[in-house]
């Protein structure tokens, strides 16, 4: 294969979430009013951004100077967005503080090693911060995908194993619609999630696996910015095309 194919930069991932991200926002925002195929297909591309994100997040805690400074800038934006989110898209927290959490998280796991009572510590603070993704967006799953890139740092199973979470996350909801006898009126319900979990996120995969290390162009600011922006957008545009504010 190519070289300049089969790798890919920070700046190239993180364009691609964005480009999953909004596709996916879109496809919630207006998906009563879109055929099927195009919602499934919007929020399928979706499941490329989580993973992304979670896995430059540990790349981001890797080579930054400052974590505190790392974590305030997240949370200043998680609570800019987090007004827009709720609007929006529903009534939970933003992916910014999933983030912030997963941040903590392999913070912590790295300051607390050694004893058994520090690894306690940090057990005791995984599960804090899992139960409090339950109110964010990418619920429980979120904050040990990011532990699992962070510890998976150089290893082959690096990009695999937080997206087999995802896959046992979309077999789930299936399950839920074939134990619960309506799989046969509901399926086309589940397709966008399938989509999501099992097209869309697993296609990070090799992207991730073709990750070469570099920045590449430097977008610092640029997707704290557009996250919010985003959103309040879609919003308007759904007002102002459909009177559904």
């Amino acid at each position: 294969m190519n070289q300049s194919v089969s790798k890919v930069d920070s700046f190239t991932l993180k364009v691609v979430a964005i480009i999953g991200m909004t596709a996916n926002h879109f496809g919630n925002v207006f998906g009563t009013y879109l055929p099927l195929s195009a919602r499934a297909i919007l929020i399928g591309l979706g499941g490329l951004t989580f993973p992304i994100m979670a896995y430059q997040l540990t790349v981001g805690y890797q080579h930054t100077r400052d974590v505190k400074k790392y974590a305030f800038r997240l949370g200043v934006f998680a609570l800019i967005s987090l007004l827009p989110f709720i609007w929006v898209l529903g009534n939970s927290l933003n992916v910014l503080f999933t983030l912030l959490l997963g941040l903590i998280i392999i913070w912590a796991d790295d300051i607390l090693q050694g004893s058994d009572a520090k690894r306690f510590v940090f057990y005791m603070i995984l599960a804090g911060a899992i139960a409090l993704t339950y109110w964010c967006d990418w619920g429980i799953i979120g904050v040990p995908m990011i532990l699992l890139y962070h510890r998976g740092m150089d290893k082959n199973w690096q990009a695999v194993l937080p997206i087999v979470l995802v896959w046992l996350w979309g077999l789930s909801a299936l399950a839920e619609l074939i134990v619960g006898g309506v799989f046969a009126l509901y399926w086309k319900y589940y397709l966008p999630t399938f989509l999501y979990c099992f097209v869309g996120a697993t296609f990070t995969i090799p992207l991730l696996k073709s990750y070469n290390g570099q920045q590449g162009r430097s977008m610092k600011y640029f997707f704290y910015v557009y996250y919010p922006l985003h959103i309040v957008l879609l919003g308007l545009a759904k007002g102002l095309i459909f009177g559904a504010w």
